[in-house]
């Protein structure tokens, strides 16, 4: 993740948790592949409303951010520590029965993106699945409030995580949705079961 972009989320931390609502509806569809009360671990938890609904639902949960002001925020809100960590350096092997990453490794650069999706894969007990959203689109760059970003389309989503690792099976799924910037923004999302 560029500094520039992690510059931005400790800048506004406060404005990007109060911003974040009611949370991902497509959690609940992870949830349900992953193994009952099984281990999660989420990369770019934000300000931790995705992961309160993953305690929730009764899971073992590993929150991260690369944040460290977020970070703070979502440990509070959820009364546990969330790790400071960035994607590169995940190291678990064969620890997690789901991976979630909700709008956090589209702000991988789209040449690392491989070498991090081999991270989640090796994470991942055997059997156990990962869920990431991106924005979709065919470049790579800034947006107007300067966050990187590596759009991608649904076709080249599919086709990337399929060759960084050996995945029992990959799917995708795209949706119209909103955005911190208040943009209507197109999502599509990949779910790989290691």
């Amino acid at each position: 993740m560029s500094n520039e972009t992690l510059s931005f989320y400790d800048r506004n931390a406060a404005a990007y948790a109060a911003s974040e609502g009611a949370g991902n509806p497509r959690l609940f569809s992870f949830l349900d592949r992953c193994k009952p009360g099984g281990k999660v671990l989420e990369l770019g938890t934000g300000a931790g409303v995705d992961a309160a609904a993953i305690l929730q639902a009764g899971f073992q949960l590993h929150a991260t951010d690369g944040s460290p002001v977020l970070a703070a925020i979502a440990s509070e809100r959820l009364g546990q520590p969330v790790r400071k960590m960035l994607f590169d350096q995940l190291d678990a092997r064969e620890a997690y029965d789901g991976v979630y990453a909700c709008a956090a490794l589209t702000h991988v650069a789209r040449a690392d993106l491989p070498h991090v999706i081999r991270k989640v894969h090796r994470a991942l007990i055997d059997g156990g699945v990962a869920w990431a959203s991106f924005k979709a689109g065919a470049q790579e760059g800034t947006d107007a409030l300067g966050r990187y970003y590596n759009y991608l389309s649904e076709d080249e989503l599919l086709d990337l995580w399929r060759r960084a690792a050996r995945w029992k099976s990959v799917e995708t799924e795209a949706w119209l949705g909103g955005a911190y910037d208040g943009k209507e923004t197109s999502w599509v999302a990949v779910t790989a079961v290691r």
